[in-house]
């Protein structure tokens, strides 16, 4: 099958595969093997348990988004625009693409339900930190946004922003699963597309820490 990181690479391959496809729950390690043409016992050599398996196709999944959030953020500090406007282009750019990724919400939405919460899921310290870095990097860009908006007088926080961001990511964030779990359902129940709930979640945001006076019409003053 090759080199042992050629291996491994195919194991991780064949798990975002069927994970995405079938769901967390639904797929398990034989199911995996099968794909790769190995044994159980040897795809053991490569992950040690599901969830070492889970964390490496999570952190496969998040490098194009975090890749993908930096590009769009760097673009958008470029445009000359205000703190406003670059909040909104920033957060409906992102949640285009995460309408087009449904299956990185639906798996991050699961990997927190089978593993996060069980007290018996433990990651030694610094993978731990490793982690929390890649799901904390929106809220580093965030953070600067807002800053730049308070700067130029086109946003303003109701509080601190060590409580506003987790806040917005983590309402966006959920919404964002919720929608993508019940991708079918929604349109049913409200008579609307999923992602317009996530939309409108942004308009309600922006709404919320835009000021009052324009700053352009202030400058003038």
């Amino acid at each position: 099958m090759g080199t042992r990181e050629q291996t491994k690479e195919l194991v991780l391959e064949a798990a975002e595969s069927l994970f995405l496809a079938k769901g967390l729950l639904d797929v398990s390690m034989e199911d995996i093997a099968a794909k790769v043409s190995c044994t159980r016992r040897n795809l053991y050599r490569y992950f040690d348990t599901k969830e070492s398996l889970s964390i490496a196709v999570l952190r496969k999944l998040l490098a194009p988004w975090n890749d993908f959030q930096l590009q769009t953020f760097e673009k958008l500090r470029y445009s000359n625009l205000s703190g406003k406007e670059e909040l909104i282009s920033f957060l409906k750019t992102l949640a285009k693409y995460l309408e087009t990724h449904k299956p990185l919400l639906r798996f991050t939405a699961e990997f927190d339900f089978v593993f996060r919460d069980r007290g018996s899921f433990q990651l030694d310290a610094s993978s731990e930190e490793s982690l929390f870095a890649e799901f904390l990097f929106t809220e580093k860009l965030i953070i600067q946004i807002l800053e730049k908006g308070e700067v130029d007088g086109s946003l303003r926080a109701p509080s601190s922003l060590a409580i506003l961001v987790p806040t917005i990511t983590t309402v966006l964030w959920s919404l964002g699963q919720r929608v993508a779990l019940r991708e079918t359902l929604i349109p049913r129940e409200f008579g609307v597309n999923g992602m317009e709930l996530v939309q409108t979640q942004i308009d309600l945001l922006v709404l919320a820490l835009e000021t009052k006076e324009d700053p352009g019409k202030k400058k003038e003053n």
